[in-house]
């Protein structure tokens, strides 16, 4: 086996001119002018195509994108143990970086377009297959170089993983979304990462060796091996959230399926975040019945599961056919979004329900979703909703605009009725005529005490915070058994 191994390894490594390879690889991993032009130019093409949401344009910067050369060179000089060509390479790709990022820092600012689209919000959340396309990138990258032919095609592969990442780094910071930034940033240096360890790898695989004659000095083999460790780091934080992810959404999948079980319920929307302090679990269900306790009993399943902190937050949905709002949700159409459209087209593939209408304003800071009566939601449901999609487009003021359904009276006593009729109202719009039955008084207190509100003032005062007016017109007559009752007519 051993014999096989080495004539294979000779057979590829046939008719490699080792030392022409390693001075080409030199020669385009420095800086030049023509480095800087193009990465400004790449920049500027990537940063407009990811706010247009065009991946064509997008893919017309990868194109022109130079920074091929300083990430192959980065890896060689890896395999090679060469201190002044890794410090050569490690200055190009910075400067290349902070160009890229300026570039795109001034395009954000000058353009009218803030709205994150489809294709920036697919840079922000690092996965694996993100970091499978950068090493083969690196592998293809470095081949090619080695055998001199398709650098220019094997340049646009490397660049699929790193210039649109920088661009989407510089949108991030131009609106002040730390979020976009940070998860940009983390797939940015990932992908470095995981391209300049690929292309050392590859490098090795093809003979590539530190002359004899020529070997650094010990600390300077030193200094690459923690240069190299610093730079792994995102890596294997990366790998670690990826891992602990894919199984936080199994093992959710596992547990609703066991916490709902007999309740024909399905899980209609999974949202699974991990970083280095705590897991965040967002599951929308669609069920026939409620189940109390769901949230809690998660949660202690998941953390026993994952030993690691686990944020849950469950919400649940009554639906007639929990299947039916599953297959919306799977059937949504994929499409490419302008910045105008994204906001309305991700509410709209995230509701998985029949709606008149999904409504956005301009800064896309405040959203309607109009439902229809044949939603099959009745008010509670419709308000769960409301709490689910304000809690995954964060930064968004979602409301949800449930059909007009009948409300004629509110138990005063009932602190939820109280809110979920406020709310019902104020999502109508409505300037109801109420009639007050026998409300429960405010509480007896001391002489100089504070008495807190009566049972009418709580209504009123909840009907006020939702920005709902009481007609002047009397309501609804009260009935002979009506007690701390409040009743209502629209009309």
């Amino acid at each position: 086996m051993r014999g096989l191994v080495r004539r294979a390894l000779a057979l590829a490594r046939r008719g490699v001119d080792h030392k022409g390879v390693a001075a080409n690889v030199y020669e385009n991993g420095g800086m030049s002018g023509r480095y800087l032009i193009m990465t400004v130019i790449s920049a500027a093409i990537a940063t407009l195509g990811l706010m247009l949401g065009s991946p064509a344009v997008v893919i017309g910067a990868m194109l022109v994108s130079p920074m091929m050369g300083p990430i192959v060179a980065l890896g060689f000089s890896l395999t090679l143990l060469d201190w002044d060509e890794l410090k050569r390479a490690l200055f190009a790709v910075g400067i290349g970086f902070f160009v890229a990022l300026i570039v795109a820092l001034l395009l954000t600012w000058l353009s009218p377009l803030k709205e994150p689209t489809a294709e920036i919000l697919a840079r922000t959340r690092p996965n694996f297959f993100d970091l499978l396309i950068a090493i083969f990138s690196g592998v293809a990258g470095a081949y090619a170089v080695v055998r001199q032919r398709g650098e220019t095609i094997i340049g646009v592969a490397i660049a699929t993983a790193l210039m649109p990442p920088i661009a989407t780094i510089g949108f991030g910071l131009g609106t002040a979304d730390w979020r976009v930034a940070g998860g940009a940033f983390f797939l940015f240096m990932t992908n470095l990462v995981a391209i300049a360890l690929a292309a050392t790898l590859t490098a090795g695989f093809f003979g590539f060796r530190p002359r004899l004659g020529e070997r650094p000095a010990p600390w300077q083999g030193i200094a690459v091996l923690l240069v190299f460790a610093v730079l792994a780091a995102p890596l294997v934080v990366s790998l670690r959230s990826i891992g602990l992810e894919s199984r936080a959404t199994a093992e959710t999948r596992i547990a609703v399926a066991d916490i709902f079980s007999g309740a024909d319920s399905r899980v209609t929307l999974l949202d699974v975040r991990s970083d280095h302090a705590e897991t965040t679990v967002s599951a929308l269900i669609s069920t026939r019945t409620l189940i109390p306790d769901a949230q809690s009993r998660l949660q202690a399943r998941l953390n026993a599961a994952l030993h690691t902190p686990v944020k849950v937050t469950l919400d649940q949905i009554v639906v007639a056919d929990p299947r039916a709002a599953s297959r919306a949700v799977q059937a949504s159409p994929v499409s490419t979004p302008t910045a105008a459209q994204t906001l309305r087209t991700r509410l709209t593939d995230a509701v998985p329900f029949a709606t008149d209408a999904v409504m956005t304003d301009d800064s896309g800071s405040k959203a309607i979703v109009l439902l229809r009566p044949d939603a099959g939601l009745d008010l509670a449901s419709a308000h769960a909703l409301e709490k689910g999609l304000q809690g995954r487009f964060e930064g968004v003021a979602v409301w949800v605009t449930p059909p007009l359904t009948a409300l004629d009276t509110v138990d005063l006593g009932d602190p939820d009725a109280v809110q979920l009729a406020a709310w019902a109202l104020g999502r109508w719009r409505a300037r109801p005529r109420v009639s007050f039955c026998r409300p429960e008084p405010a509480p007896e207190v001391a002489e100089g005490a504070i008495a807190p509100p009566g049972a009418q003032a709580r209504f009123v005062a909840a009907l006020t915070t939702m920005g709902v007016a009481l007609a002047e017109a009397d309501g609804p007559p009260c009935q002979r058994r009506d007690r701390n009752l409040a009743r209502i007519a629209l009309g």
